[in-house]
């Protein structure tokens, strides 16, 4: 079981890079020039799958860089129970993430939301400013080799 586990997720990043490629091409021209309204509601319906699929794929990896050993310590059949889960995500792909989004992610997200954007917006900012500082020195020493 060592090796399936990891096979699963290399196949499934394969898989939502795939689907990602396919569902951001812009959907073919009528003769008019415009893609159909049918074609553009598809898309969007795709796109929300396609970031159901990636939101659930971060979380699992989340989990799994945090609570993997000890839960695989202390849960009985714990790798055989992440390879049904990636089964599970690699065989229904937007039909499967969708409700775990909405029904188990999403919930449990929701009301920390009002702290959370914030604090993403400051670390972006703060970010920022330190890429900004890094890059005068990074210029000097492009500037003098």
């Amino acid at each position: 079981m060592p090796l399936v586990v990891p096979a699963l997720r290399l196949f499934i990043v394969f898989l939502n890079i795939y689907e990602t490629f396919k569902t951001l091409k812009f959907p073919p021209l009528r003769r008019s020039g415009q893609p159909s309204a049918r074609a553009l509601s598809q898309r969007k319906r795709d796109l929300k799958g396609c970031l159901a699929i990636w939101i659930v794929w971060c979380c699992y990896a989340a989990y799994e860089r945090t609570f993997d050993r000890v839960f695989g310590f202390l849960v009985p059949f714990h790798s055989e129970m992440k390879s049904v889960l990636l089964l599970f995500l690699i065989v229904t792909r937007a039909k499967g993430a969708e409700p775990l989004y909405l029904h188990v992610i999403r919930p449990f997200i929701k009301p920390y939301s009002i702290i959370v954007d914030p604090t993403l917006e400051i670390v972006r900012d703060v970010g920022d400013f330190v890429f900004a500082l890094l890059q005068v020195p990074m210029d000097y020493v492009r500037s003098t080799w």
